[in-house]
């Protein structure tokens, strides 16, 4: 049978006791982020518990939220992303706090926290008594439930972890602490720029017209390069010709950087914002965790044209090939009118439109082109619609990303058979 132990002192002890929690989805799977978990997963602390405890990350805890307040309680969720990113900017606690889902610790609490859980300070004001009433919102009574009973609906048993309850809404009041602090630290804030922002006037965000500049300078410059490179391809022709004899025609030269085609559809798991560590290190990102980490770099806009390096063992060494990655024909008609030469493969999400602007816009044609593949989670069942359309599923585990560097490998193995065929 499960015993009834309380969510604080289980956290702070195991803290203390350097036995820390770790995160757990909903299906008893590890989770890596906050926003994946479902439930802090504790090993047997003592004196507490003599067996694994999971308790969801939503349950509410006796750290009140205001000095003196009986009505708002932080989370256990939130004490826990408190101390394990104690080491975090303001900027990143503060992101990662909204993507868990579960709100966080606000910043003038956020060092009284981290000093209670690891034995620092008693709490002192802001840890409710047990056994004392704990009331979430002053109008629905019914919400209202002892310390002792808040854990006892959240601890694993013997069949497993139980539901988590329900969160409570409450209703929002500004702390007026939080206020005058983000307005300081507003203040304070140095703006990153871009390549685009660099390119705005001062005056009302106007995006300065480089027009002229091109007419004048550019275009005279650009005009001299072509000049000066059809000199010196007539005097190579000629050459050829009077060694050689008649040219019969151009002959295509082979190119070294391939081009693949990701689709362009929100759905797809490979986009621009993750394909490219995916490939490279073979990790698989989700694009919102990809996206984020690019912003908090100042990228908030993807590239329309990716570059990808391939390291391999040769017979003389390590061999290094380029590769482009696109997801649209924008980009594509950037490396010429031959591009769709150098495609190899596109990948695709199983809808048709995606192939309205291609050169082969029948899935059928394209296929027998170009290689196709196709990308799902590893427990989705087979897409119906391309088992027609001669494409190899690869599928990506949701959780274990120790497989995602065999994916990639099995892609670059295909990808090298369709080459010579």
């Amino acid at each position: 049978m499960a015993t009834s132990v309380d969510p604080l002192d289980l956290l702070r002890q195991s803290i203390i006791s350097s036995l820390p929690p770790t995160l757990l989805t909903s299906s008893s799977s590890s989770a890596t982020t906050l926003s994946e978990a479902s439930f802090l997963s504790f090993p047997p602390v003592p004196p507490l518990t003599e067996s694994p405890t999971n308790i969801a990350k939503d349950t509410l805890t006796r750290y009140t939220s205001k000095v003196g307040s009986k009505d708002e309680f932080y989370n256990i969720g939130q004490l826990w992303l408190a101390w394990s990113e104690r080491e975090s900017g303001v900027r990143d606690y503060l992101m990662k706090g909204q993507a868990g889902g579960i709100g966080y610790v606000t910043i003038t609490d956020r060092r009284g926290v981290i000093d209670y859980l690891t034995g620092e300070n008693d709490g002192s004001g802001r840890i409710l008594a047990k056994g004392e009433q704990v009331e979430v919102g002053q109008k629905d009574s019914a919400a209202s439930a002892t310390v002792e009973a808040l854990p006892s609906a959240l601890q694993s048993t013997e069949a497993g972890p139980s539901k988590p309850a329900a969160p409570i809404k409450r209703k929002y009041e500004v702390d007026v602490a939080d206020r005058e602090f983000c307005k300081k630290l507003r203040a304070e804030e140095i703006e990153l720029r871009d390549r685009n922002s660099v390119l705005r006037s001062s005056g009302g965000g106007k995006v300065n017209n480089f027009e002229s500049f091109l007419k004048t300078v550019m275009v005279e410059k650009i005009r001299a390069m072509r000049s000066s490179f059809d000199k010196g391809a007539n005097k190579a022709a000629a050459q050829a010709q009077s060694q050689t004899g008649p040219l019969t025609g151009p002959k295509k030269a082979m190119s070294n950087n391939p081009i693949i085609v990701i689709s362009s559809s929100p759905t797809s798991l490979l986009t621009m914002w993750n394909v490219k560590k995916f490939l490279e290190q073979g990790i698989f990102e989700p694009t919102e965790v990809a996206r984020q980490n690019e912003a908090s770099q100042g990228n908030y806009k993807a590239e329309d044209m990716v570059p990808i390096l391939r390291k391999r063992s040769g017979p003389h060494g390590d061999v290094t090939s380029k590769y482009y990655v696109v997801d649209g024909v924008d980009a594509l008609q950037k490396f010429g009118q031959d591009a769709w030469d150098r495609v190899i493969c596109v990948v695709t999400t199983g809808q048709a439109w995606q192939f309205k602007p291609y050169k082969w816009q029948d899935p059928r044609i394209l296929f027998r082109n170009v290689k196709g593949i196709y990308f799902q989670w590893h427990n989705e069942p087979t897409n119906p619609t391309v088992k027609d359309w001669n494409v190899t599923e690869m599928r990506i585990d949701r959780n274990k990303r120790h497989t995602d560097r065999q994916v990639v490998a099995d892609l670059w193995r295909i990808l090298d058979a369709a080459k010579r065929r």
